[in-house]
C-alpha cells in the first residue's frame, strides 16, 4: 500500500514528510513501458510533487512539469489530488549512448538533462492557479525540487528520494521524504538537521530498508508528533468531457473537415493508456 506520513517536531521547529508511492509508479511505469531510467526519473520527480503537496488542501490539485531542454526525457508531467496520483513521460524509451557521455556518465542524469524549467501550478479552487517556475540547470531532480522550494518558499528545506528496481529493471521501491524548517527555527535547529542528515545517501538507505516509517521519523526528531497518515493511489483523472475539450483544440476548420469525411476521433490518454472514441455525431456539438 502507499501511503503519506506527516509529522511535526516542536522541539526542533522542523515538520516532516515521508512518502511511498512504489506500487502506483510500479503501474505508471508499466502502462507507459517507460525504460529503466526513464522510471526512476519519472519516479523520482513524482515523488519530489507529492512531497509538495502534502500541506495544500485536499481538493488542491497540484500540477507540475518538467521540460528539459537536453535530456533524453524531453518532458514529464505529474499530478497529485486527493492522495491520488498520476504521471507521465514524453519519451519512453531512448538510445543512452545518444546523451552519454555527452551530458553526463550518469544515466539519470542524462535522461533528466542539464538544462530544464519546472513549472508547478497549484490550483486551490479559486479564479484562477498559482503559477510558479524556475529555470535549472541541475541534472539532479531532488536539487531541482529543493530549488524550487527555496524559491518559492524561502524556508530551508531537505528533500531526498530513491528508486530501486527489481531484477528485471522494473519498480519495485519509491520513496522520499522532505523535511522543512519553520519560520522560528534556531541555529541549533539547523546544526541539528545538518548533523543528522548530513548524509542523504544513508537516509534512503532507511527508507529503502524500512517498512516503519514512523520509527524513521522519530529517529531523526525524537519528539515528532505524527500529524496524518494516509493511503496513496494511482488515479487518472481522464473522462469524456476532458476529452472533448481536447478535441475541441483540434479548431473548427479541422472539426469540419472530420464531419465531412465522417471521421470518428480517437484519443489515447497519455497517464493511463485508455482509449476514447469520439463519435462524428459528437463532433457537431464542438464547433
Amino acid at each position: 500500500m502507499d501511503l503519506q506520513i506527516r509529522a511535526i517536531s516542536h522541539k526542533h521547529n522542523a515538520k516532516i514528510a515521508i512518502v511511498d508511492i512504489s506500487e502506483s509508479m510500479r503501474e505508471i511505469c508499466n502502462l507507459q513501458q517507460t525504460n529503466p531510467f526513464i522510471s526512476i526519473a519519472l519516479s523520482k520527480f513524482t515523488v519530489g510533487n507529492t512531497l509538495i503537496s502534502l500541506d495544500n488542501k485536499e481538493l488542491a490539485k497540484i500540477n507540475s512539469n518538467y521540460i528539459s531542454n537536453n535530456g533524453a526525457v524531453k518532458k514529464m508531467i505529474a499530478e497529485f489530488q486527493n492522495n491520488k496520483v498520476r504521471a507521465y513521460a514524453q519519451v519512453k524509451d531512448f538510445e543512452i549512448k545518444e546523451y552519454i557521455p555527452r551530458l553526463s556518465n550518469n544515466p539519470v542524469f542524462a535522461t533528466v538533462g542539464t538544462q530544464g524549467q519546472l513549472l508547478n501550478s497549484r490550483d486551490m479552487g479559486l479564479k484562477e492557479p498559482y503559477v510558479s517556475t524556475i529555470n535549472t540547470d541541475s541534472p539532479n531532480m531532488d536539487h531541482i525540487w529543493m530549488d524550487f522550494l527555496r524559491d518559492s518558499n524561502q524556508v530551508g528545506s531537505l528533500l531526498t528520494s530513491d528508486v530501486k528496481l527489481d531484477d528485471d529493471l522494473k519498480v519495485q521501491k519509491v520513496v522520499g521524504i522532505l523535511i522543512q524548517l519553520l519560520p522560528e527555527h534556531t541555529q541549533e535547529d539547523i546544526e541539528l538537521l545538518e548533523s543528522k542528515l548530513g548524509n542523504t545517501n544513508f537516509i534512503c538507505e532507511i527508507l529503502m530498508k524500512s517498512t516503519n516509517y514512523y520509527e524513521v521519523i522519530k529517529e531523526i526528531f525524537e519528539d515528532a508528533t505524527i500529524l496524518e497518515s494516509k493511503e496513496i493511489i494511482f488515479e487518472c483523472t481522464c473522462n469524456d468531457k476532458k476529452i472533448l475539450d481536447s478535441v475541441k483544440l483540434l479548431g473548427k476548420d479541422d472539426i469540419e473537415e472530420l464531419i465531412k469525411n465522417k471521421e470518428d476521433v480517437q484519443v489515447i490518454c497519455d497517464f493511463c493508456n485508455k482509449e476514447y472514441i469520439v463519435k462524428n455525431e459528437e463532433l457537431k456539438d464542438l464547433i
